[in-house]
């Protein structure tokens, strides 16, 4: 079932569901309003308009049109698109969204500018924020401005609308209906998670539904030998929901670094080579807390040794580095997408993601590592090696483990095993004999370790 709300253009909603031919069809019924723009050619009073549907709902601005409608065309699309590129990168302060299109009909050319609403208002153009009223575009009052930036600080992002008026929900509702028992995806369930806001969908909803129009709603995942240098696999998941990506990101993980089973001693016994809750953790992590206005998908590199997950965007502001290592952020980033993904069950509280990444290792000698810079974020979960030494364990103690997993060991085997050398590992062997925790059996080469 797709939810529609009535768009900008009445029931001739313009969006980019629309086939190209169609859309050019429907832009000559329309006429201008506060939305929609038409211009013959560019001229430096269109980037107003661009501060104006930044600063608000968004909208486009098609040139190759009379103010009446008419199509005119463009002599040379590419040149006009470029200009307009390099003049919004240059004179707008911040940069605002955008989408550049090529349309064509009958041999003639209209370039139309799609303007999202801004993350980050207020959009200045030398200077001055602009609003729309009406078919006018005119500079914010003083007043507004102030109203304007005291929004952007109290919206977060996430909580935003959007133009986009036609989404479906089919995997968010067969989600609610495991977790929550809830069998209709009503008006007012959308409302009460937030995804619908002032009669409009909110960009949480967006990036939840089945399937949208938002490039940066993505996760890539490639699987790499050693290095990339070797290629293994690939699976990409653009402009679907988040929780598609997420459930994607599973099957990798299991496809990859599922469980597979040892001996140990006469049982068989199930192993991970990366701790299933961190990986988990970590996906979540990306995916519910990065920063949605970046140009850039969640990208999870997996290698022999480890798996790296890389999401947009740093730190929320007035976050540090230790709030963030120790589990004490409790204001996320994108507070609709959290509390979503805990109404399914996916998360238990916020803030304890990180915390659980790290417990997941505790029992083993790796570590999740973590890189945090200005624009991204990257979790590094590593291959766990049995072998190695717990955290915190001495060698006699990982010697005991050995011993108790294995049955019995040569020293040789032991060094192999805890990367020590023949002195240390004998003086362990020694003051365990002494202590009557092992036994040796046989002699010379023979020569075996066993527990009492």
């Amino acid at each position: 079932m797709a939810w529609t709300i009535t768009g900008i253009m009445g029931d001739n909603v313009l969006n980019l569901t629309h086939p190209l031919e169609s859309r050019v069809k429907l832009l000559v019924t329309l006429s201008e309003n506060e939305k929609l723009e038409y211009k013959l050619d560019y001229s430096p009073q269109a980037l107003k308009t661009v501060s104006a549907f930044a600063n608000y709902s968004g909208g486009k601005i098609v040139f190759g049109m009379s103010d009446d409608g008419k199509i005119i065309g463009i002599d040379d699309s590419h040149k006009l698109r470029l200009r307009i590129e390099n003049a919004i990168n240059d004179n707008l302060t911040p940069r605002p969204d955008y989408k550049l299109e090529t349309l064509e009909l009958e041999e003639v050319t209209i370039v139309e500018l799609t303007v999202s609403p801004g993350s980050d208002p207020p959009y200045f153009y030398k200077g001055k924020a602009y609003k729309r009223s009406d078919t006018a575009t005119t500079p914010v009052d003083p007043s507004e401005l102030r109203n304007l930036i005291k929004e952007n600080l109290d919206n977060p992002y996430d909580q935003m609308t959007v133009t986009e008026d036609d989404l479906s929900f089919k995997l968010l509702k067969e989600e609610l209906r495991h977790s929550k028992g809830i069998s209709q995806l009503s008006e007012d369930t959308l409302r009460t998670l937030n995804l619908i806001r002032d009669g409009k969908f909110t960009r949480a909803a967006e990036w939840l539904a089945d399937r949208n129009n938002n490039l940066r709603c993505a996760t890539h995942i490639v699987r790499f030998g050693r290095d990339i240098s070797t290629f293994r696999d690939r699976r990409d998941f653009d402009s679907v929901s988040l929780i598609m990506q997420y459930k994607g990101a599973l099957e990798m993980y299991e496809k990859w670094y599922g469980t597979y089973e040892e001996i140990e001693g006469f049982r068989r016994v199930a192993r991970v080579l990366v701790p299933r809750e961190a990986y988990r953790e970590a996906v979540l992590n990306a995916l519910i807390h990065r920063r949605l206005d970046m140009n850039s998908a969640v990208q999870i590199a997996m290698y022999d040794d480890r798996i790296e997950i890389t999401s947009p965007g740093g730190l929320p502001p007035g976050i540090s580095k230790a709030d963030y290592l120790f589990g004490q952020v409790s204001n996320p980033r994108n507070p609709t997408l959290s509390l979503v993904f805990f109404t399914l069950n996916y998360i238990e509280r916020f803030g304890t993601g990180i915390r659980r990444i790290r417990q997941a290792y505790q029992d083993f000698a790796e570590e999740a590592a973590f890189d945090i810079s200005d624009h991204f974020i990257r979790l590094t979960l590593p291959v766990i090696d049995l072998n190695k030494p717990k955290q915190g364990e001495d060698l006699a103690s990982h010697i005991l483990r050995l011993l108790k997993e294995h049955g019995h060991l040569s020293r040789a085997d032991l060094e192999t095993m805890t990367g020590y050398g023949k002195s240390s590992v004998q003086n362990a062997l020694n003051t365990l004999i002494d202590q009557a925790f092992i036994q040796r059996t046989g002699a010379a080469r023979s020569t075996r370790y066993q527990l009492l």
